[in-house]
């Protein structure tokens, strides 16, 4: 008898309704020129510009702020879920950065084919919490991340998290302290926007956390 593998952890949960025809229009329009093939992410990273990933960028508000104060460096936006993708295909084609590219999929099946020491910074900001104890292990900043993180950064890069759940930026630095490759910068904001998640996590009365970590070796 042959024995159903165990089912992979995922961090998101797709509960999307189907993209409307404005959507499909945009889509359609700018995806080609936009995003990141496949078959280039083992390549991400490699040439003269430096490379930041943004995981889960939710609507893109931070990502597209930030790509427009750094011209010099190339941002890309990595994202399941295609509503938030979606808004910012637009949000390129209305205020024109040159800078960035997007690409849908899962953090980890991306990370997986990136060159080591290739990239050099990574950023997710306010992920999915995942409160309730039984769901811990859908988080995505954990041992499994932070080891794909550590090889693609380059000696030098940042990680950087942000969350206004303190129990997982606790988590966080815990899972952290494996890898003494990452040491903790500091917990300032650096150039990182406030957002919507933001801004709703501080009415909710939330302490929002930001989690710096330098590659040292």
């Amino acid at each position: 008898m042959i024995l159903a593998g165990r089912r992979e952890v995922r961090s998101f949960t797709r509960r999307e309704r189907p993209l409307g025809r404005a959507a499909l229009a945009t889509r359609e329009r700018l995806w080609e020129r936009l995003a990141v093939p496949e078959e280039e992410w083992a390549s991400l990273g490699v040439g003269l510009r430096d490379v930041v990933l943004d995981i889960g960028f939710g609507d893109g508000e931070s990502l597209l702020t930030m790509a427009a104060g750094d011209p010099g460096r190339d941002y890309v936006g990595v994202e399941v879920y295609r509503t938030g993708v979606i808004k910012v295909l637009r949000g390129i084609e209305e205020q024109g950065p040159t800078n960035v590219r997007l690409i849908e999929a899962d953090a980890h099946e991306l990370l997986a084919k990136i060159g080591e020491g290739r990239i050099a910074a990574i950023q997710t900001f306010f992920p999915d919490p995942w409160p309730k104890t039984r769901h811990h292990k859908r988080r995505l900043v954990q041992e499994r991340f932070l080891k794909e993180v550590v090889r693609v950064l380059r000696a030098g890069g940042l990680f950087h998290m942000a969350t206004d759940w303190t129990q997982y930026a606790e988590a966080a630095l815990d899972a952290v302290g494996a890898f003494p490759a990452l040491t903790l910068e500091d917990e300032g904001r650096g150039a990182r926007p406030c957002t919507r998640f933001e801004r709703r996590g501080l009415r909710l009365g939330h302490e929002v956390r930001d989690l710096r970590f330098r590659k040292t070796v």
